[in-house]
């Protein structure tokens, strides 16, 4: 009887543990394709804007792009980072490592407008202007590498659970 009480103790242990390893899992995988989804299938339309707004005739016209095409879409995504709750630590500290990426992005994106906003009412110098491009240029290679840290981190993730990421578009 004794064996038996034990053995069935042993399995309710493992299926627990299977149980909270697949809610972890699962976790993950929600996380990361609704990263994919809400982040990374704006990043082409978000650099066709960018291209836009660096082409237009003058201030004014970049900056109605950025104002009412671009930055739309910049706020989306740091809001929908802003929005994400994880529960499980694993999908925590990935999370913690995404919303790194987007906050430096996105800092670096509002240095940008707010560079432009000003050449446009010419309360800025080109040299002032200059140096707080090239400072949010830095943010922009900064967010860069936070996003292949991350990356990294999904990846060992995926084999750590057994998951397989479908390529991100």
């Amino acid at each position: 009887m004794k064996r038996h009480l034990l053995l069935f103790g042993c399995i309710a242990v493992l299926l627990l543990l299977a149980a909270c390893t697949s809610a972890e899992t699962e976790e993950l995988m929600d996380y990361h394709n609704g990263y994919v989804d809400h982040v990374n299938s704006k990043i082409t339309e978000i650099n066709t804007l960018s291209e836009k707004s660096l082409s237009s005739a003058s201030f004014e016209e970049a900056l109605d792009i950025q104002t009412n095409e671009l930055l739309p879409l910049v706020n989306e995504i740091k809001d929908y980072m802003d929005s994400q709750e994880p529960e499980s630590n694993v999908v925590k500290e990935y999370h913690s490592l995404r919303s790194d990426q987007v906050d430096t992005w996105y800092e670096a994106f509002q240095m940008k407008y707010d560079v432009l906003e000003k050449m446009v009412n010419e309360s800025i110098s080109e040299e002032e202007a200059d140096e707080i491009i090239m400072d949010a240029d830095n943010n922009f290679m900064e967010a860069g590498e936070k996003a292949q840290k991350a990356d990294k981190k999904i990846e060992d993730l995926a084999d750590e659970h057994n998951l397989e990421l479908e390529e991100e578009s």
